[in-house]
């Protein structure tokens, strides 16, 4: 009986080491099993990561599946809800198999939600096998959980209000304003009068308007321009009835009329590749972000960042089953410049009277900070104020004096005025309204703007005069300001030509107004500071060391003397203004034509004016001056 029991526990035992030793060999199995379907997950993990990439598509991931052309489609309109960019998909850990034909194993899912950000999640692929190959399940579920076969989510983007542009006082120069972005349906719905109607009326181009509708998909809208709503509603008679012309309607930070500081402030529009690559991760190609000025520079900061929701949705009821993920927005930070807004209006203003395109800066002489700055008497693109390239003509004695100075010369020197000077087999010659008046000093050729007395002293400078001169006031360095401006340039001149020419601001030397008014503002300040139109990003203080107090006092006294009995007269009136004028000769077209200049200070603003085209500094720049002066003290 005990022997008995005892070979029915030995075979009990051995019944049991063979159901040890076969589920042994069923483990081994299982390796193979989590191998395989692992590989495949693995597989179909890095298949979805390319077919959410920029153009990617779905069709390696969905052959991966048991169900390829349902689980393609479920995906690839996933990637379109989501607006993902991209996607990492890393599978975690081990496959779990439940079976030798099933196994499991989790992804961690990381989509950039173009415009929003980074959503995660975690979902889980299942893994079968059929026909001894293994196939990812092709459920919903895989891509996120809950999806199923009929659910989906929903994404909605919310954009903060853009933050302002402020001036020197806090006051808003930019708000955001209702605008119109007109444009066409696509396919030939607009006839040739639409697109004649676009380029007569808002400046579009009408044949590449044309040639992008015919090329956009069927039903969509092509945007054309952004208007004020104003304007639209002035246009909507006219164009509102054309074939094909189509609206919406929108916000745009704006200042309070369409030219106020235009080439400061600078433009929206609709983002471009590379209007869209400067506004950064979280912006989108539908957004209306900054292509110029502050507004593009600093378009991060005045937009801050969106925030996101995406819900879950019933496939039939269309209900928000939950909200899967949130990211709350940041507003965006106001941008406070030096700019003084009644300043800004004073100089618009009075380049609106002049005929002739004109730029006039007005900056603190004190601090460099840039109060004003205008085109006209219509505003383009192009920010001449800052960024032109001119000669400064005579304004530029300013310099010369000071290096005549600093080589022992005084406002007192004799310096003879003569119809013309020749040097070395280069005549040079006075504008056209100074008859030669012979002997005379430094300080009435300054205020004569006599150039041939200037060019007489060009043998006392070293080659390098004019060009370490011209360093005291500040020209010939990078600006560094947060929207582009030219600093000037006097290159050493290649000889005694070059060199007479530089002394009356002509030949090699070029400057832009900005620079001019710093030239001037360096006179009334006795040191030559770095502009400055955003307090904190643009780099401030002095430019050079300080000028000897003998130049300062000279130079002060020539810029006043200009203005009670010199060529800058026409200012005489308008209280204790210094200035110089200048004319300036260039040859456009084959012909000679001249600019007019004229740069000064008042109290604590300096200024410099140029007028293209201009006849002389005292008649064409002058009276604009006139006009700004008077409409503040």
């Amino acid at each position: 009986m005990k022997r008995t029991t005892a070979i029915v526990c030995l075979s009990s035992l051995l019944i049991t080491a063979g159901c040890s030793d076969s589920k042994s060999g069923g483990g081994k199995s299982g390796n193979d099993e989590q191998k395989a379907s692992g590989a495949v997950i693995k597989q179909f993990a890095d298949a979805w990561v390319k077919a959410w990439a920029p153009d990617g598509k779905p069709d390696a991931a969905g052959a991966l599946t048991d169900n390829p052309t349902v689980f393609a489609k479920r995906l690839d309109d996933t990637d379109t809800a989501l607006v993902a960019s991209t996607v990492t998909v890393t599978p975690q850990g081990d496959p779990k198999c439940s079976d030798a034909n099933n196994c499991t194993q989790e992804l961690a899912v990381e989509a950039q939600l173009r415009g929003i950000g980074a959503m995660k999640w975690t979902s889980t692929a299942t893994a079968v096998k059929t026909a001894d190959a293994w196939k990812i399940k092709a459920s919903g579920d895989t891509i996120y959980p809950g999806l199923g076969d009929t659910n989906y989510l929903k994404r909605v983007r919310a954009l903060p209000a853009r933050a302002s542009i402020l001036d020197r006082n806090g006051v808003a120069l930019t708000a955001n304003r209702p605008v119109v972005i007109v444009g066409v349906a696509s396919g030939a719905v607009a006839t040739p009068a639409t697109y004649a109607a676009f380029t007569k009326y808002l400046q579009v181009d009408g044949t590449k308007l044309a040639a992008r509708a015919k090329a956009a998909p069927a039903g969509q809208f092509v945007d054309a321009i952004t208007i004020r709503a104003e304007q639209w509603e002035a246009l909507r008679p006219t164009m509102g009835k054309l074939p094909g012309v189509l609206t919406m309607g929108g916000t745009q930070s704006l200042p309070p009329t369409a030219t106020f500081a235009k080439n400061l402030i600078g433009t929206m529009k609709t983002a471009t590749a590379d209007t869209l690559k400067n506004a950064g991760p979280t912006a989108s190609a539908q957004d209306q972000v900054g292509t110029t000025g502050l507004q593009y520079a600093f378009q991060q900061q005045l937009a801050g960042t969106p925030g996101g929701t995406v819900t879950l949705r019933d496939g039939k009821t269309k209900l928000t089953i939950k909200t899967v993920f949130s990211q709350k927005g940041t507003a965006g930070k106001p941008v406070k410049t030096t700019l003084d807004t009644a300043m800004q209006k004073s100089a618009e203003a009075a380049l609106a009277t002049s005929k002739l395109p004109a730029s006039l800066v007005a900056v603190q002489a004190s601090t460099g900070q840039i109060l004003a700055a205008a085109n006209g008497p219509t505003v383009a693109s192009y920010n001449r104020a800052f960024q032109g390239q001119y000669a400064p003509g005579s304004t530029f004695k300013i310099v010369t004096s000071a290096a005549l100075i600093g080589s022992g010369e005084t406002g007192a020197t004799a310096l003879p005025c003569t119809n013309t000077i020749n040097v070395f087999g280069k005549t040079f010659k006075n504008y056209d309204g100074l008859a030669a008046y012979g002997a005379g000093t430094m300080q009435k050729a300054f205020n004569e703007s006599c150039n041939t007395a200037f060019i007489s002293q060009h043998a006392r400078l070293p080659k390098d005069g004019m060009t370490k001169a011209a360093a005291m006031f500040g020209i010939g360095r990078d600006l560094n300001l947060s929207i582009n401006a030219y600093g000037g340039q006097v290159p050493l001149p290649k000889d005694d030509v070059a060199e007479a020419a530089s002394m009356i601001g002509q030949g090699t030397v070029t400057a832009s107004p900005l620079a001019i008014s710093l030239v001037a503002a360096t006179v009334d300040h006795g040191t030559a500071m770095k502009p400055v139109l955003v307090p904190g990003k643009d780099a401030a203080g002095a430019a050079a060391s300080p000028l000897p107090p003998a130049t300062v006092a000279a130079l002060r006294t020539f810029m006043r003397t200009t203005v009670t009995g010199g060529t800058a007269k026409v200012l005489a009136g308008n209280g204790a203004v210094a200035a110089k004028t200048g004319t300036a000769e260039l040859v456009s077209g084959g012909k000679v034509i001249t600019n007019a200049w004229m740069a000064g200070y008042r109290g604590d603003v300096a200024f410099a004016v140029i007028v293209e085209g201009g006849e002389s500094g005292s008649h064409t720049a002058g009276p604009i001056l006139k006009t700004f002066l008077s409409s503040f003290k």
